[in-house]
């Protein structure tokens, strides 16, 4: 075991929390690590939509999405993602978190986009797996990478 990794976790179920908060969260986290002499690597897991599939359905369902409209919008984060808006996905995370069911109301992703520099943020996501559902949920891997 390594004694010189650090980690720090953070849960993000913040459903009395506003955006702007996790957002301050993950500039404060990068802020952090901009300060240290060390390498980082950040990672959130969660955040696309999560509307599971009720308990009688879930074995029926498990290779599936809870509904057409879920991919579509999904499909539609990815679009933004890769096309660097963040501008855009920002101004619509809120709605997007709550009408698709996003765990912890996406605050992880909040937390992620605001170490990245939220709005500011123009990077290109590398789509790592295409989209895929499981048990009613979307789910993608993705990298967001840094400027050097």
């Amino acid at each position: 075991m390594r004694s010189d990794l650090r980690v720090v976790s953070v849960a993000a179920w913040c459903p009395w929390h506003d955006y702007a908060d996790s957002r301050i969260v993950g500039a404060s986290i990068r802020e952090a690590i901009e300060a240290s002499d060390c390498a980082a690597a950040r990672s959130a897991s969660g955040s696309l939509s999560q509307r599971i599939h009720d308990n009688h359905a879930a074995e029926a369902g498990l290779f599936t999405i809870s509904g057409e409209f879920y991919r579509q919008v999904d499909l539609r984060v990815l679009e933004l993602w890769e096309g660097g808006r963040f501008d855009e996905f920002v101004a619509m995370l809120p709605e997007y978190a709550a009408t698709c069911h996003g765990e912890g109301l996406m605050h992880d992703t909040a937390m992620l986009i605001g170490a990245l520099g939220w709005d500011a943020y123009h990077g290109s996501a590398e789509i790592i797996t295409p989209w895929f559902p499981s048990s009613g949920t979307g789910q993608v891997n993705a990298v967001f990478p840094l400027a050097a």
